[in-house]
């Protein structure tokens, strides 16, 4: 190494150690940050010892330090009625399986920023639940830890100028625009109301409204964020701007959000125009045509947008379109970028002008939703491409196809979704200051194949994870040969087996590591908040699994 090179290395090096400091001081006291939030130490004795020794029963002193500080309305212990009701709140039964030593549901956000700091000086692990749609262990749940419930957090305002919204993450979607529809905007919002707003949008965020502003995460103008110190900041283009691109698809690695200020957009009496409409398999070179023609002249029209759920359904094979325009129409064929779908018979149409809000409603619990069953997902992306879209129809249908292993399995329901990254969501992701996932506008619309499948016995979950993974790297092997591979992997569609920040590229990873070192210099959202996508690995590391 040089001279010159050596100088560089230890200036940055320094650099970053100097940025660690100053948010928080190598002789940062965890104690001393408690006292200074009118937290009494000396009056919790278990959390008092902490101070000057460790503890075998961390999480024994962190709950009832808690439960002292705000009441048994604010906690559930595992003999408690409430505790037993919460684990039915989880999508996925997996999710919910877990067993915390206590559940935490914070009233304010100053008792989040308590909570972080008793957590560091307890050394108990905890995990967050804004809505719990994760769909493997860990994301939304801990065993043997806190399990801190947002529900509590769900104040909504509207700025007197309309142009943001400030929404508390313990929101679902549908509360969100619902509280918006007669003010003639709108949020770019999760497009199935019982989606909370925290997962969604710190994962990327796929909105109806995605095609013409970016993912939901690129239209957020700031972030309330609890940061490991206890600090509450606000995070935006000018205030930590390192930490607001971070946020925007980096999870859960930074801190806690206790509010996002969404920008608004204008929606004229909250109309749009969206619906299902169903074709047959004989219809499927049609559909599969008419979607990748439409992801490929997006831009030509990016009101418009699609997704496709190949399912299987009494035997027959379906592609369920969903169809959506960012304002009114009075059929789906006005739009000329929607109009081969309308050329193709259906065995089923909703599409129709509603409202931006009870569309998202109408994608609810019982309609989309289905809770309490096991619960996977798995996806992979490739760049969009008639053909990939076609072998990948025929790979899906023939790995769950009648005399294959998971056809045998109780109550399965496996489903290949296609959404698409287009043009428009593109140029988005590139919006002040960009975004860590790595996206490539020169490299043109992506889509994203998903799939999402339900079953019921826990005995069974290796039969359907080995399929899902074996799905995978088929689709994967197939866009490589025919020169469309992608490697990046969406949050929120992503398995336990994958590692999504690996995906985002080198340099990205790199960057997001060097802001997580400089907000939170001991890992405590590393160590701490043990679950879901970290910085250095897939939350299940398994290389007999497809990652990426």
């Amino acid at each position: 190494m040089t001279m010159l090179l050596r100088t560089l290395c230890l200036a940055a090096l320094t650099a970053i150690g100097a940025e660690s400091q100053a948010f928080e001081p190598a002789n940062f006291n965890v104690t001393q940050a408690l006292v200074e939030r009118d937290v009494n130490v000396l009056a919790l004795p278990e959390l008092a010892s902490l101070a000057d020794r460790s503890s075998t029963h961390a999480c024994q002193i962190a709950c009832d330090s808690l439960d002292i500080l705000y009441g048994s309305h604010a906690i559930e212990f595992e003999n408690e009625i409430g505790y037993s009701l919460f684990a039915k709140k989880y999508w996925s039964r997996i999710v919910g399986e877990a067993k915390p030593y206590c559940i935490f549901w914070p009233p304010t956000p100053d008792s989040l920023s308590v909570m972080v700091l008793i957590s560091r000086l307890s050394q108990c692990p905890f995990a967050v639940k804004s809505g719990g749609h994760s769909a493997f262990a860990g994301g939304a749940s801990i065993e043997g830890g806190i399990t801190v419930s947002l529900e509590k957090l769900q104040e909504i305002t509207l700025s007197a100028d309309k142009k943001t919204v400030a929404v508390q993450p313990g929101n679902t979607w549908g509360p969100v625009l619902a509280a918006l529809n007669t003010s003639d905007v709108t949020v770019l919002a999760g497009r199935i109301s019982d989606l909370a707003v925290g997962g969604l949008t710190l994962g990327g965020g796929i909105s109806f409204l995605t095609n013409q502003y970016g993912l939901v995460c690129d239209n957020v103008a700031s972030f309330d964020v609890v940061t490991a110190s206890g600090r509450i900041i606000n995070a935006s283009p000018t205030q930590h701007p390192d930490l607001y691109w971070s946020l925007r698809g980096g999870g859960n690695n930074f801190g806690i959000v206790t509010t996002f200020h969404l920008q608004a957009k204008p929606l004229p009496g909250d109309l749009m125009f969206g619906g299902t409409r169903t074709f047959p398999e004989a219809s499927f070179p049609q559909v599969i045509k008419a979607y990748v023609d439409l992801t490929l002249h997006s831009a030509q029209d990016p009101k418009a947008g699609s997704w496709i759920a190949w399912i299987k359904k009494d035997g027959a094979k379906l592609a369920s379109t969903e169809l959506w325009y960012g304002a009114p129409l009075a059929k789906g064929a006005d739009a000329p970028i929607l109009s081969a779908f309308y050329q193709i018979d259906a065995v089923s149409d909703t599409t129709m002008t509603r409202g931006h809000a009870n569309y998202v409603l109408d994608h609810g619990a019982g309609a989309f939703e289905t809770y309490g069953r096991r619960e996977v997902f798995y996806v992979a992306t490739v760049k969009a491409s008639h053909e990939i879209a076609a072998r990948a129809v025929d790979i899906f249908y023939d790995a769950i196809g009648d005399g294959t292993e998971i056809a045998a399995v109780k109550g399965i329901f496996p489903v290949l979704v296609w959404q698409h990254i287009t043009d428009g969501a593109l140029k988005g992701s590139a919006r002040n200051g960009g975004n860590p996932m790595g996206f490539d506008p020169a490299g043109g619309p992506v889509h994203i194949t998903q799939l999402a499948c339900s079953w019921d016995l826990a005995q069974d979950d290796e039969v359907v994870y080995k399929t899902m993974s074996g799905i995978m790297k088929q689709i994967k092997q197939e866009s490589r040969d025919l020169g469309v591979a992608n490697d990046w992997v969406y949050m929120n569609y992503a398995s336990q087996y994958q590692d999504v920040i690996a995906s985002y590229g080198a340099e990205n990873k790199a960057k997001l590591k060097r802001v997580a070192k400089q907000y939170d210099p001991r890992g405590v959202f590393q160590k701490l908040r043990p679950g879901y996508f970290k910085l250095d690995r897939a939350p299940v590391p398994d290389d007999r699994y497809f990652s990426y």
